[in-house]
C-alpha cells in the first residue's frame, strides 16, 4: 500500500497534536491542560464555511488564541465529532496553502450513509468550535522535485490542490499537471480555483478533467480506469521525464487502476505517493467483548490499565492517564507504533505497518484492541 509505506518516513518526530512551531508539540498532558489537550486535541474556530459543490464544503478554521496552524502541503487533520453520544474521528486533508498559517481549510464531501460527513456538510455553522488532532501524514513533496503529476478522483483533490497552491508559489521552477476525474462538471470540487491556478501559472500548471458525463470542460469522457489514465498521461508525456513524481488520491477503485497503469510503465515505487484514508470506526477490529488487562512499558516504567470492550489500547491508555505517543489516531502515521511483547490483539486494517514490522511484533495502539491480556512496549 503505497501511501502507508511512504507515510511512516519522517514521522518519528511528529507526536500528538503538533501545531505551530514543529519543535514545540501542542500536547500539554504533562502540564495539567484541559481535557481536550490531554487527549492531543486542539479546539479551532470555524471562521467560514465555503460551499464547493452541492455535497462538499470547505471549513476554514482558525485558532481563537491567534496561534499559527503549521502543516505541510499534503498533510491531513483528524476531526473529532460527537455523534449520538459516540466520539467519531475522521481524517480530512488541508486544501489551503501551507504558507498561510493563520488558518487551515479542510474540505469535506458528504459520504452517503456516513456518520460524520453529513453533519459537517449540512449543519456546521460559522463560529462553532471543532476539535482536531494533527497534522499527520507524509503525502508531501520531497525537496528537489521539478515535475509533479497529480492524479485525483472526487474528494481526492483536497491534498492535491493544497500541494499545487503551496508549491506553485514556493518554487518558481516546479511544473505540475493534474488529471482529475469526476462524474459530471457539477461535481468538480475547486473547479474555479483550479482554472484560476492554471491561468496564473500557464507554463507550469495544466489541468485535464476526465468526466463520466460528456462536457465541454472534459479533456476525455469516461472513468479514470487503467486505459484512461494511460491515455491521459501519454497526452501529457508524463512518462518521458524520469524525474517526475506521481501523487495519487481518490476512491480506492480509481487508485488501484492508476497504480496498475503506473506499474505497467515500470514507474518505480519511489516515484509514486498514494493517499488512502479509512474510518477508524470501520477499520478497527471488534476486539474482546470483556475487559482486558494491558501492561505498557514506557522507558522502563510499567503501567497497568484495563481496556473496556470497544476501546483501543491508545484510548484506554488516555483514559488511564498513561502518556503514549500518537498523532493521527487513524492508523496512518505510525506515531503510536508499539511492540506487542505478549498476548494477541485485533489490529485494524488497512494501516501503515509493512509486513516486516508486523512479523516483528509491531502494532499500532490507535487501531488495536486486545483479545486477551497483553503487554506492549513503547520503544
Amino acid at each position: 500500500m503505497g501511501f502507508f509505506s511512504q507515510l511512516k518516513r519522517d514521522m518519528k518526530g511528529l507526536v500528538s497534536g503538533v501545531f505551530g512551531d514543529k519543535t514545540a508539540p501542542f500536547d500539554e498532558r504533562k502540564g495539567g491542560a484541559s481535557g481536550e489537550s490531554q487527549r492531543g486535541l486542539r479546539p479551532l474556530r470555524v471562521k467560514q464555511i465555503v460551499r464547493e459543490t452541492k455535497d462538499a464544503v470547505s471549513m476554514v478554521l482558525e485558532d481563537p488564541t491567534g496561534a499559527p496552524i503549521t502543516f505541510e502541503a499534503g498533510q491531513f487533520f483528524t476531526v473529532v465529532r460527537n455523534v449520538e453520544g459516540k466520539e467519531m474521528r475522521r481524517a480530512y486533508s488541508a486544501s489551503s496553502a501551507a504558507h498561510e498559517p493563520n488558518e487551515v481549510r479542510l474540505t469535506v464531501k458528504e459520504v452517503a450513509g456516513g456518520q460524520v460527513s453529513p453533519g459537517l456538510v449540512r449543519n456546521l455553522k460559522e463560529g462553532e468550535t471543532v476539535l482536531v488532532a494533527g497534522p499527520s501524514g507524509n503525502f508531501t513533496v520531497p525537496g528537489g522535485r521539478k515535475r509533479l503529476v497529480l492524479l485525483g478522483g472526487g474528494s481526492g483533490i483536497t491534498p492535491l490542490i493544497g500541494i499545487a497552491r503551496t508549491h506553485l508559489k514556493a518554487n518558481e521552477t516546479i511544473r505540475m499537471e493534474l488529471v482529475y476525474g469526476n462524474r459530471s462538471e457539477e461535481d468538480i470540487i475547486f473547479k474555479d480555483a483550479l482554472a484560476a491556478l492554471a491561468a496564473e501559472h500557464p507554463a507550469r500548471f495544466r489541468v485535464r478533467h476526465v468526466l463520466e458525463i460528456e462536457s465541454a470542460a472534459a479533456s476525455r469522457t469516461g472513468k479514470l480506469d487503467r486505459a484512461t489514465v494511460l491515455a491521459e498521461l501519454d497526452a501529457l508525456e508524463a512518462f518521458a521525464d524520469e524525474g517526475s513524481m506521481f501523487f495519487v488520491c481518490g476512491p480506492l477503485g480509481m487508485m488501484d487502476e492508476t497504480k496498475a497503469a503506473l506499474e505497467s510503465r515500470k514507474v518505480a515505487l519511489s516515484r509514486i505517493k498514494e493517499e488512502r484514508f479509512m474510518s477508524p470506526a470501520d477499520s478497527t477490529g471488534a476486539g474482546s467483548d470483556v475487559p482486558q488487562k494491558v501492561e505498557v512499558l514506557v522507558h522502563g516504567d510499567r503501567h497497568e490499565f484495563v481496556v473496556k470492550p470497544g476501546l483501543t489500547i491508545l484510548e484506554a491508555a488516555q483514559d488511564a492517564g498513561v502518556d503514549m505517543p500518537f498523532s493521527c489516531t487513524v492508523g496512518g502515521c505510525a506515531s503510536c507504533r508499539v511492540r506487542l511483547k505478549s498476548g494477541k490483539v485485533s489490529l485494524g486494517e488497512p494501516n501503515c505497518l509493512d509486513p516486516d514490522e508486523k512479523a516483528d511484533g509491531y502494532i499500532l495502539a490507535c487501531v488495536s484492541k486486545p483479545l486477551g491480556p497483553c503487554v506492549v512496549e513503547v520503544e
